[in-house]
Parts: C-alpha cells; sequence; structure tokens
C-alpha cells in the first residue's frame, strides 16, 4: 500500500465487510497475534489457505476482529458457510496491513532482543517520544495506524540523522573558520527578518 493509503486510514470492502488497518491503541491486543501470523507466512508461501486457518485460528480470528466490525462469532459463522470468504478477509486484512506483514526484522533489532526484554520496552517509548520531539502528540500517535506509525518513524530517524550530519559538518566548519570567516557562517545561519 502506498503512503497515502497509510496516511489516510484507508481500508478495503469485500462484500459489506470493511478491513480497516490496524491501529497503535490496541497494539497490545492485535501484536502477538499478528506476529504468529507473519512468521508462518515466512515460513510457508505466502499464499493465504486453509492451512493457515488450521494452524492459527485463534490468531486470525483476533486480527480480523480488530480490524473488521465483526466480533468472533460473526466470523466464526462465516467460516462455516464459507471457508473462501474465510480466506477473502484473511487476504484482505493482510494486504490492508502490508506495512506490519512484510516488514523484515533488521539486524539491530534482533540483537536488541536478544539483550532483554526490558529493551523492547524502553524501545516503544523511545520511539514514541522521538516522534513527539518531531512534533507529533501522543494521543496522535496512538490513533496511527501501525504502517503510518512505522513511516513516521523512519522519517523521523531519517531527519534526526541529517540534523545531526549537518551539526557535525558545522562542527567542522566552526573549527576550521578563521575568526571572520566564522561571524560570516554564523550570519548565515542566523533567520533572516524577511
Amino acid at each position: 500500500m502506498n503512503e497515502f493509503f497509510l496516511v489516510n486510514n484507508r481500508s478495503i470492502t469485500i462484500g459489506d465487510i470493511n478491513i480497516r488497518q490496524l491501529c497503535m491503541h490496541n497494539f497490545d491486543e492485535w501484536g502477538l497475534a499478528a506476529q504468529a501470523v507473519k512468521g508462518y507466512l515466512k515460513g510457508h508461501s505466502d499464499e493465504i489457505n486453509g492451512e493457515l486457518l488450521k494452524a492459527h485460528t485463534s490468531h486470525v480470528f483476533t486480527l480480523l476482529s480488530k480490524s473488521t466490525h465483526l466480533d468472533e462469532t460473526a466470523l466464526i459463522s462465516i467460516a462455516e458457510a464459507s471457508e473462501s470468504l474465510l480466506i477473502q478477509l484473511v487476504g484482505a486484512m493482510i494486504k490492508v496491513n502490508d506495512a506490519f506483514f512484510s516488514e523484515k526484522e533488521s539486524k539491530r533489532k534482533s540483537r536488541r532482543k536478544s539483550q532483554s526484554k526490558n529493551a523492547d520496552q524502553a524501545n516503544w517509548f523511545d520511539s514514541f517520544q522521538l516522534l513527539i520531539e518531531s512534533g507529533h502528540h501522543s494521543a496522535d500517535i496512538m490513533q496511527m495506524t501501525y504502517g503510518a506509525f512505522i513511516s513516521y518513524l523512519k522519517a523521523a530517524q531519517k531527519q534526526r540523522s541529517q540534523n545531526l550530519l549537518t551539526n557535525t559538518h558545522l562542527m567542522r566548519a566552526a573549527q576550521h573558520a578563521k575568526d571572520k570567516a566564522y561571524a560570516k557562517l554564523t550570519d548565515e545561519l542566523k533567520p533572516s527578518d524577511d
């Protein structure tokens, strides 16, 4: 899905069922289920089929209930009536939440996992803090979809890196500048009154 799909919190409709993006405010309710399904898809073909439903029934129902207006009872009724419709819904749910399901685990992230469980908790707060420093509000972050959250986080990390690089260049230029050149550099960096 593209950035505008993520930012606008768009959805896909199959029949009269609207499949939405999973949001950050209830990540604790769907994160483990999504991780289990993602692990299954990683080890098997990306094709959604009855084997996924059998291997991870409760996880699939949890994810569908969080991304649709249906409760688990309604989902069980759909599964009993038409497995092909349920497979379509699961495929759409994975497609809509592609930011999570196609996300690759970085080597840095796996090193952090092995260090301690507390590092993961701190990581979420660190991520939120980075977004807050970039101008987002905590309540807004919680209402973001997972895809939008990750995209904004990557943009904030990129901006932070660019700012550090710029500051490094300025420090080096200031260190090697003569008095007049340093004064000229600082004058150029001051905001203009225009």
